[in-house]
């Protein structure tokens, strides 16, 4: 994830989440001629949601049109042309030609079914602030999303429609995709010696991912890492340490093959 550091942060606002205000934001509908531009609706916090439900209702009209012998592709530009109409009656939409950039650019695909954002995220953990472009999509008949590096294409985490429902749920987004790329970049400078023994684990919970380490423990056992803050949250319990001992001598007579 690309990203930068910006001037230091006072103390006393580390892990604020936050969110750059603005408001202008651009919906393209994919078969549609122009854009659906708007200067205080455009945050994702705001409009996101709001345009997955109204993206739904025109998936549904698809699928209404299909059924009726309708070929997908025009089904999809009669649907767009309903979906746009149905923005517009919004005096915060206007519609402006295709071509100009825009902080928050929605992408809205109704013969794929799915639903894009390309937007900028702004965080401070951990005394490191941190602004950088993200990609948010998923199937719009679905619930579940990926946020991705938009560089590389990369998947940073998964989140679900639910956790997207909360309040400020983009500036937790944030903080996770900041706290992600602390936490590659620390693996990434850590030498053998340091890493020999330890699994790397990423885990989805409510909505998200966690990094997780599971590291041996000097006498016996194995500590559980919570990758967010580096602390120790468990331990494995003898039963489950047998089964991942039995997954290492799996893989360790696998790659003896190779």
């Amino acid at each position: 994830m690309t990203s930068r550091t910006l001037s230091p942060i006072p103390s006393k606002q580390v892990e604020a989440p936050i969110r750059q205000g603005g408001g202008a934001g651009a919906i393209e509908i994919v078969g549609f001629p122009q854009i659906l531009h708007t200067r205080t609706l455009g945050d994702p916090d705001t409009l996101f949601l709001r345009l997955l439900g109204a993206a739904r209702e025109a998936d549904a009209m698809v699928g209404r049109l299909s059924s009726h012998g309708e070929k997908r592709a025009t089904a999809a530009m009669l649907s767009g042309m309903h979906l746009a109409s149905s923005l517009l009656r919004d005096s915060n939409f206007a519609l402006v030609a295709k071509g100009q950039p825009h902080e928050c650019a929605y992408t809205v695909d109704l013969e794929a079914g799915t639903l894009h954002l390309r937007t900028r995220l702004y965080a401070v953990v951990s005394r490191r602030a941190s602004f950088f472009r993200v990609e948010i999509a998923g199937k719009i008949s679905e619930g579940a999303f990926v946020v991705r590096n938009p560089s590389d294409g990369s998947v940073i985490l998964q989140i679900s429609e639910d956790r997207l429902k909360e309040a400020s749920a983009f500036s937790w987004l944030a903080q996770e995709c900041l706290r992600a790329q602390i936490e590659q970049e620390r693996l990434s400078r850590l030498d053998e010696t340091q890493t020999r023994g330890e699994i790397q684990l990423i885990v989805p919970v409510a909505g998200g991912t966690v990094r997780a380490t599971l590291k041996p423990r000097e006498d016996a056992g194995w500590d559980i890492i919570d990758g967010r803050q580096r602390e120790c949250v468990g331990v494995l319990s003898p039963e489950i340490e047998s089964h991942l001992q039995k997954v290492l001598k799996f893989l360790a007579d696998l790659f003896a093959e190779k």
